[in-house]
Order: structure tokens, then C-alpha cells, then sequence
């Protein structure tokens, strides 16, 4: 007899062998007419959220606890937790885990609802390749139709147990997808995922698109209950930029994020937005500190900070933000002190001191 997680995978595998029947990137007139599985509750926002590297100690740790104590005294009311899954290239159409990978995610869940935060699931795909040879997930495409129904085979049924784990430890939201931006074309086949997501997951679903230009292009917002946009704007390019300048720099990217939101119906989320403590950091600000070194300066780190609540915060179209990233512990973190942590710098002050007004009022 097949076991209910058996037969839930079974049931992806089917949905995608269907779609795979039909023209790739082609929208299925059978996926527009079929019933849609309930659309789960969207917990109110803004979610004020903060991302919680996958690094040890892990998210059960006394580390995390006093991290989540720290951000929930500094008005973050949310926290995003990012299980791993592993790929050997970006050419690979095995996804899968590693003992490093594979953490007890339901614990580290009900650990961060204990300090009063609310979750947000996250999975990312990582590979070697994004470190050696300077790739990064945007790579991952399949123009051959066997590799890509395959891909989204072995996509589906590892995000299935990603799903399990945030149902089982009482997640709030969960994510789909994490910037795969010559994935997402694929109509489809994404709508096939979100609904069987939904027969696992109860709670808000998202997808976490690389900037605009992918949030713009995707067709399958209406199937999702929060449009999330990974978010890192140049801003200016100036040494000594003021707060107008820093302002006119949010204007256009504001301008996009009010349309989109206008025409999907749907409050965004910033589901990763960042700023590392170098010169300039509103400056190209996604570049990685391994592939580009910059002097340290926090005070730049703090303007950027600041200058996104100034752009963000209580905009009609702005339903949250999650900071990338904190460590369960600063100082054993794989970061220099040009990372894109806040913790113990200026612009964690910067960050509470914006938040504190607009923080949510539930209670531990």
C-alpha cells in the first residue's frame, strides 16, 4: 500500500507527464477551465520579514532562538527558512539533497513560531557551479523537451517534501520557485506545481522572481495568492549620493512594482532584498562579496537601508520584504564584514527604527 507522501508524488509525477503531453510554454485552455484548489488565507501584512541563512548552527539551534528573539525585539514580525536542494550543474536534472542539506525543517520551524514569528518556506537549488564558474540559477534551461520534462519531474517531487515540512512545522507561506527565469516561460507546467503544491500545503503561496524583468514576463500570478519580486536596484553610482538622489533611483523601480501589482491584483513582496556594508552599496548591490570585494563602509549599508523604507514602506502596492540575510551566528558565518548582513552594524539600528512604527502588534 502507498504511503500518503507516495501517493502525493505519484499524483505530481502524473500532473507532469499530462502537461508534458502538451506544447512546452504553451498555456493549457484544459489548466484555465479545471477547478482551482481553494486559495489559501493570506496572513495580513505587510509580512516585515528577515532571511535566515542555511548555515550552522542550524534553525533548531539556541543560536537561531536567540536570533529570532533579536529580530522579533527589532520589530521583524516574519522569517524566511531556505531548504537546500542540490544540483551537480546547471545542466542536471536531478534534484536532490546532501547530508548537509537534509536538516530537520519541521523543528526548526516550530522553533521560530515559538519566539512569535510567523514562516515563510523558501527552497533554493544551489551547485557547485554557481561558485566556481560564476553561475547562478538563471542558467538552468533545457531546450531539449525530454531534459526539461525530467527536470520538472525531479523539481516537482523535491518541492512536494519541501512542502511537507512547512505544513508539518506550521509554516505560513511557501514559495514555488526561486529566480529560474528561463523556467518560468513554461505556463504549464508551473500551474501544474502550484496545484499540487496546494494539495500539500495549506498556507499562502509566492514565487520569487529575479527583478522585474522575470515578475513582468511570468503568466501564473493569478494562481498564486502574493506576487514576490527579489529585489537589488542600482540606485546611484554617485560616492556621496543624498537622500534625493537615492529617492529618484527608487522612482522608476517603484513605478514597476505599482503596475505590476495594478495589473496582477496582488500585493508584492519583496522576497529578498539586500545591501551589503561596502562603498557604494546601492551600487550593483547583488553582486556576491566572493566575485567582487569592495572597501567596507556601514554607513553606506545604512543609507540603502533606509532609503528602501523611504521608497517601500506603506505603498499601495508593497505587502512585505524579507532582508537577506541574518546567521544563526554572525560571527561563524561564511561573510566578511562587507557581506550583506546588518547584524551588529548601523543599519540594524536603521532597520528596527524604521520598522518600529509600522511592526504588526500580535504578540509571542
Amino acid at each position: 500500500m502507498l504511503s500518503s507522501t507516495q501517493r502525493l508524488l505519484a499524483s505530481a509525477l502524473c500532473s507532469l507527464l499530462i502537461v508534458g503531453c502538451r506544447p512546452f510554454g504553451e498555456s493549457s485552455r484544459a489548466a484555465e477551465t479545471s477547478v482551482t484548489p481553494a486559495r489559501a488565507h493570506v496572513p495580513d501584512m505587510p509580512w516585515q520579514g528577515a532571511t535566515v541563512a542555511d548555515d550552522f548552527p542550524d534553525y533548531t539551534s539556541d543560536d537561531a532562538g536567540r536570533l529570532y528573539d533579536s529580530l522579533y525585539a527589532a520589530g521583524i514580525r516574519w522569517v524566511a527558512i531556505t531548504p537546500c536542494g542540490f544540483i551537480d550543474s546547471t545542466f542536471d536534472t536531478d534534484i536532490g539533497w546532501t547530508a548537509w542539506s537534509r536538516r530537520d525543517y519541521r523543528a526548526g520551524i516550530r522553533r521560530a513560531r515559538a519566539a512569535g514569528l510567523k514562516v515563510f518556506i523558501k527552497p533554493y537549488l544551489w551547485s557547485m557551479d554557481f561558485w566556481t564558474k560564476k553561475r547562478w540559477t538563471g542558467d538552468i534551461r533545457f531546450d531539449d523537451e525530454a531534459d526539461r520534462s525530467a527536470w520538472f519531474r525531479s523539481y516537482t517531487t523535491w518541492l512536494v517534501e519541501c512542502a511537507t515540512f512547512a505544513r508539518d512545522g506550521g509554516a505560513e507561506a511557501f514559495c514555488v520557485g526561486l529566480e529560474l527565469p528561463h523556467l518560468t516561460p513554461f505556463e504549464s507546467e508551473w500551474r501544474a506545481i502550484i496545484d499540487t503544491v496546494r494539495s500539500v500545503f495549506p498556507g499562502a503561496l509566492t514565487y520569487a522572481s529575479h527583478g522585474l524583468d522575470e515578475a513582468e514576463a511570468i503568466r501564473f500570478w493569478d494562481a498564486l495568492d502574493v506576487v514576490g519580486v527579489n529585489i537589488y536596484p542600482t540606485l546611484s553610482r554617485d560616492d556621496h549620493p543624498t537622500d534625493d538622489d537615492l529617492r529618484e533611483g527608487w522612482g522608476p523601480v517603484t513605478d514597476r512594482l505599482a503596475t505590476l501589482s495594478r495589473r496582477t491584483g496582488k500585493r508584492i513582496v519583496l522576497t529578498e532584498a539586500g545591501f551589503r556594508s561596502v562603498e557604494r552599496a546601492y551600487d550593483k548591490p547583488w553582486e556576491w562579496p566572493e566575485h567582487r570585494p569592495r572597501p567596507v563602509n556601514n554607513e553606506h549599508q545604512r543609507l540603502a537601508y533606509a532609503s528602501l523604507a523611504t521608497a517601500c514602506y506603506g505603498a499601495p502596492w508593497y505587502g512585505g520584504i524579507f532582508w537577506w540575510k541574518m546567521f544563526t551566528d554572525p560571527t561563524k558565518n561564511n561573510e566578511g564584514r562587507d557581506g550583506f548582513s546588518p547584524q551588529g552594524k548601523p543599519a540594524w539600528l536603521q532597520m528596527k527604527a524604521d520598522l518600529e512604527p509600522k511592526a504588526q502588534t500580535n504578540t509571542k
